[in-house]
């Protein structure tokens, strides 16, 4: 028999909610909505869409490049040279890459409960202690507990911000606090796949990649505010030689040319960006502000998102089903050690507005 490692034996498999068809047969509802994965509710770039309907025989039979005509489009739009950048299939493979090039099995980890799943995946693959801080009591990173969790075999600080699924965020203060007290020769990881959306909610979120911190690796994605989660495209931004020791490692052709077409198309999409985070804002200002009124316990969300914390696992299973015999696909959040959370999207006004009548409805159930 092959011998498989423990920590792999160990790992879970992702297992993907179930469809809006699925939800339709059980419980006889003719209409569902999925506001469970944070997607874009306004759906893909248009010029993205565009882009893709006009590829040649040649786009799909060579080989891609690698990544090189996005890392140069993105160093334009950025604004920094394209040394500094390193595109790859989303965020989860580019977290995978850096525990890959940067660590050693037995290595420190530090990030908080209540993290990213993908984070928890990369690093259980890659063999890590993982030293998880607690949250705050507003479900924040404890950015002083971190600093003084670090030891001689820390290797990576992993800090997503905003952070999924809390939705909360460090703000500028607080990100000059964990370089001024962390060792340089420790990796930061900022995960700023909510960058679009926080920036523009916020006056104190910080743009990492403006810092000149030698050890801060910033990582972004297509995936949410240009709508192409289903092309895996993400970047890292990190000093050049931090990228160069990733280039060695990654899949060489990868994100694949159809990837990166609809991704240089969609960095031009100012409009629909623009559109699409002014909608967000409202949405979650709606979200934040009724959730209180319906006196449901939240987190201070700066993402698209918003986090309901139940009391209880049993609490918060009855809630994610009641909303599912409802028609609306949310997501429990088990699985980010948060179970007596669930995390419910922003979506399009109308959807929001029926959502919200439906956790009023169900509200009752809990008085």
């Amino acid at each position: 028999m092959i011998s498989i490692p423990s920590h792999i034996l160990d790992l879970q498999p992702y297992k993907p909610g179930q469809s809006p068809a699925d939800i339709k047969r059980l419980y006889g509802i003719d209409k569902v909505i999925k506001l469970a994965s944070n997607e874009n509710p306004l759906g893909a770039s248009p010029l993205a869409l565009q882009r893709i309907q006009s590829i040649t025989d040649d786009d799909l039979s060579l080989y891609p490049d690698g990544g090189f005509a996005l890392r140069m489009e993105l160093s334009r739009h950025l604004n920094i040279s394209y040394t500094n950048i390193l595109t790859y299939n989303g965020s989860d493979a580019l977290l995978h890459l850096i525990m890959k090039c940067f660590t050693e099995p037995g290595d420190d980890i530090i990030s908080s409960m209540g993290t990213f799943v993908g984070y928890y995946v990369a690093s259980k693959t890659a063999n890590l202690h993982r030293i998880e801080i607690p949250l705050t009591h507003d479900y924040r990173y404890d950015v002083q507990a971190i600093t003084h969790a670090i030891t001689s075999k820390t290797k990576i600080v992993y800090i997503a911000n905003a952070n999924n699924p809390t939705g909360t965020y460090i703000n500028n203060q607080e990100l000059h606090f964990l370089i001024e007290n962390i060792p340089q020769n420790i990796l930061i990881i900022m995960d700023e796949a909510y960058y679009e959306y926080s920036a523009s909610i916020v006056d104190d979120y910080p743009n990492s990649i403006k810092l000149s911190a030698p050890n801060i690796i910033t990582l972004r994605t297509f995936s949410k505010a240009y709508g192409l989660a289903s092309l895996r495209v993400g970047y890292a931004i990190a000093p050049e030689d931090v990228i160069s020791v990733m280039m060695k490692a990654k899949l060489p052709f990868d994100p694949g040319t159809v990837s990166q077409l609809a991704a240089i198309a969609a960095l031009q999409d100012v409009d629909f960006v623009n559109k699409t985070v002014d909608l967000n804002k409202h949405s979650l200002q709606l979200f934040q502000q009724t959730f209180t009124e319906q006196q449901w316990k939240i987190s201070p969300s700066i993402a698209n998102f918003s986090m309901i914390d139940c009391g209880n696992s049993e609490k918060a299973n009855v809630l994610y089903m009641e909303l599912l015999k409802s028609g609306f696909i949310t997501r429990p959040l088990a699985g980010f050690g948060l179970p007596s959370c669930i995390r419910i999207s922003t979506g399009t006004t109308d959807q929001n507005l029926a959502l919200l009548s439906s956790t009023q409805k169900i509200r009752e159930l809990f008085s």
